[in-house]
C-alpha cells in the first residue's frame, strides 16, 4: 500500500511542479492582473488542489514511517502549502486592493512570485525526495 501512496507522492510533486510553472510563464505573459481568464483561475485552483493532496500523502508516507532522506524534503513541503494559502487569497471575483491594503504594487507580480516559489519548492522537493539530492 505504501508504494501506491508513494506513487500518488510523485505523480502529485511531478504534476503540480509542471503546472505551477505553466502558471507562472501564463501570468507573465497576460498584460494585466484584471485580464486573467477564468480558465487560469480554474487551473490556479487545481495546482492547489494537487499540491493538498501532495501533502496528505507526504503526511501519509511520513505517519507510517516512511520518512525522507533529507530532512530538507519536510521544509520544502510545508513551504509549498504555504505558497498555496498565500495564492489562494487571490482570485477572479476578490479585488487584490483589499488583500494588499494600501500597499502599491501590481497584484500579477505576486501571483507571478508566488507561482514560481511554489514551483521552486515543489522542484526542490522533488529533488530531495524523488530523487535523492
Amino acid at each position: 500500500m505504501s508504494h501506491v501512496i508513494l506513487w500518488i507522492h510523485v505523480g502529485a510533486g511531478l504534476a503540480a511542479f509542471v503546472l505551477s510553472g505553466i502558471l507562472s510563464i501564463i501570468v507573465l505573459r497576460i498584460p494585466a492582473f484584471e485580464s486573467l481568464p477564468r480558465a487560469f483561475w480554474r487551473w490556479e485552483r487545481l495546482a492547489q488542489w494537487i499540491t493538498v493532496v501532495l501533502a496528505l500523502a507526504g503526511v501519509t508516507l511520513y505517519l507510517t514511517g516512511h520518512r525522507p532522506k533529507d530532512p530538507l524534503h519536510l521544509l520544502y513541503g510545508a513551504l509549498a502549502l504555504l505558497a498555496i494559502i498565500l495564492l489562494g487569497a487571490f482570485g477572479p471575483d476578490r479585488d487584490p486592493k483589499d488583500i494588499l491594503g494600501g500597499w502599491q504594487v501590481n497584484p500579477k507580480w505576486i501571483l507571478f512570485a508566488l507561482n514560481v516559489f511554489l514551483w521552486a519548492m515543489l522542484g526542490r522537493g522533488l529533488s530531495t525526495g524523488f530523487f535523492g539530492f
